[in-house]
């Protein structure tokens, strides 16, 4: 369970149990109105009675006084504590969570920089070490990958995040098969330049989704 399970639960428990400690109150304080008002309309011609009465009164009157304060701080702290779930919530379902914001994070960076090994060969770069280092991003890109997206978040943002994840995973199986041969040829380095920008594309999606500032991940580069 996350921290942000763990705060919403706690908040929306809390807001129960002020609401319900409120209602209480005010039921109480009810009863004791009800009570002050048949004190009230008595009168005693004993003395002794009468001010054992106004006291009683009194008494009454500072537990009214009372049981309205507490009932008033409950109704207060229920509102305050439901808009903090309402809020945890909220932020549960458009906000990617630690571990999903690492898994794109670290995609991005992997990806990035198979386009740089792929398009380097263009510039000379050797086929053979190219091939080698792009097997080895492959394998850290397909494990960065492999977990699914967090179920606490919105459903449509797992459909989102769970297809560019299957999409990543799917380019690092494809680039991790090639040979020398392969990579020396244009039109397959072409290939898989427009598998790299399927992806891209899908993680432009994400980040828009999720509000991911695109410039701080290229400044931690």
């Amino acid at each position: 369970m996350s921290l942000l399970d763990m705060s919403f639960i706690g908040l929306l428990s809390s807001a129960i149990l002020f609401f319900i400690f409120g209602a209480a109150l005010v039921f109480f304080r009810i009863s004791t109105n009800k009570q002050w008002k048949k004190i009230n309309v008595r009168r005693v011609k004993n003395k002794k009675k009468r001010k054992k009465l106004q006291r009683i009164r009194k008494q009454l009157e500072q537990k009214k006084k009372r049981q309205l304060v507490w009932a008033i701080l409950c109704f207060v702290l229920f509102f305050v504590t439901a808009g903090g779930a309402g809020y945890s919530r909220y932020y549960q379902l458009t906000n990617l969570t630690a571990e999903d914001a690492e898994a794109v994070a670290k995609t991005y960076y992997l990806v990035g920089e198979m386009k740089k090994q792929v398009t380097a060969v263009d510039n000379g770069a050797s086929p053979e070490k190219t091939v080698k280092n792009l097997r080895d991003l492959s394998a850290q890109l397909a494990s960065a990958s492999v977990k699914p997206a967090s179920q606490g978040m919105s459903v449509e943002g797992q459909k989102l995040l769970n297809r560019h994840l299957s999409l990543t995973r799917q380019l690092a199986v494809n680039i991790s098969n090639q040979n020398q041969e392969a990579m020396a040829d244009a039109s397959i380095r072409e290939m898989y330049l427009k598998d790299i920008a399927k992806v891209t594309e899908s993680e432009q999606k994400v980040f828009k989704h999720f509000k991911v500032n695109e410039s701080a991940l290229q400044q931690k580069k």
